[in-house]
């Protein structure tokens, strides 16, 4: 009976080994594809290190504590039913006049720096679900490329989202911001395009669904990110960038919900 065991025992831990080995190599040729997209080509020694950053940068468990401090606030001062859900990363949560600027559309805010899709995927039940939206705007896809997921596996990410949405809540529907086109990452804009036009087709075979195209207005007639609308950082929004965002956003949401805007 021990030596079966052992036997099993060393099967396993040889095929957890295997494994492990087949996953670092999954993740080297990530990482090489999206290098080369981005206009780099590394070394051993580089691709080691952008493998190891990448595995932090991509952890599913990195927001859990932010989550926290949104189930508190709740606890405090539970949102309105009914309301339009503002979901996705920093884009949403630095939208500090969102409010005012969508009034008198009651809005929530549930954006956290750095989000991935598959962080709101994680935690839909928390800040999504239980709110029972009346729409859902939802701007996410940058961080995931940034952390060199493939467009395919990031509109999968969101399709597992817009999917759960409507059997959630069928009732709710969601506005998908295109990827903008900031300056400090200008280098990965072939892959948000992509992501882009997977997520376009999407709303074109789905009723709830819609795309809002933020992205055009941000380029120069050369197809170049303009400055005017970001911060220093050259990846965040400044004022004339969210000015922009409103008026857009405002004109998609007043078409699809004339009598709220009438409040």
């Amino acid at each position: 009976m021990g030596s079966r065991l052992f036997k099993i025992f060393t099967l396993l831990l040889i095929a957890s080994i295997i494994g492990w080995f087949a996953y670092e190599e999954y993740l080297k040729q990530q990482v090489r594809e999206a290098a080369k997209d981005f206009g780099y080509e590394l070394s051993e020694s580089e691709l080691k290190e952008w493998v190891q950053r990448n595995k932090v940068y991509n952890r599913v468990d990195r927001f859990d504590e932010d989550i926290k401090v949104f189930i508190q606030e709740d606890k405090n001062s539970r949102p309105p039913e009914g309301a339009f859900l503002f979901i996705g990363s920093s884009s949403i949560r630095l939208w500090k006049d969102l409010a005012q600027d969508m009034a008198p559309l009651p809005t929530i805010n549930r954006g956290f720096g750095g989000a991935h899709t598959k962080h709101i995927n994680r935690h839909k039940e928390e800040i999504v679900f239980k709110y029972k939206p009346k729409a859902i705007i939802f701007f996410c896809g940058s961080n995931d490329i940034n952390g060199l997921s493939s467009p395919k596996k990031v509109f999968n990410e969101f399709v597992k989202f817009y999917e759960s949405v409507e059997q959630a809540l069928p009732e709710t529907k969601v506005f998908a911001i295109s990827i903008q086109p900031s300056p400090n990452r200008f280098n990965q804009r072939s892959r948000q395009i992509k992501w882009n036009d997977l997520v376009e087709s999407h709303a074109e075979e789905n009723d709830n669904l819609y795309y809002v195209d933020v992205s055009e207005p941000m380029l120069s007639e050369d197809n170049k990110p303009m400055p005017i609308f970001y911060t220093s950082d050259k990846l965040h929004m400044n004022e004339k960038g969210y000015e922009l965002w409103t008026g857009i956003l405002r004109k998609v949401l007043q078409e699809n919900y004339p009598e709220d805007f009438k409040n």
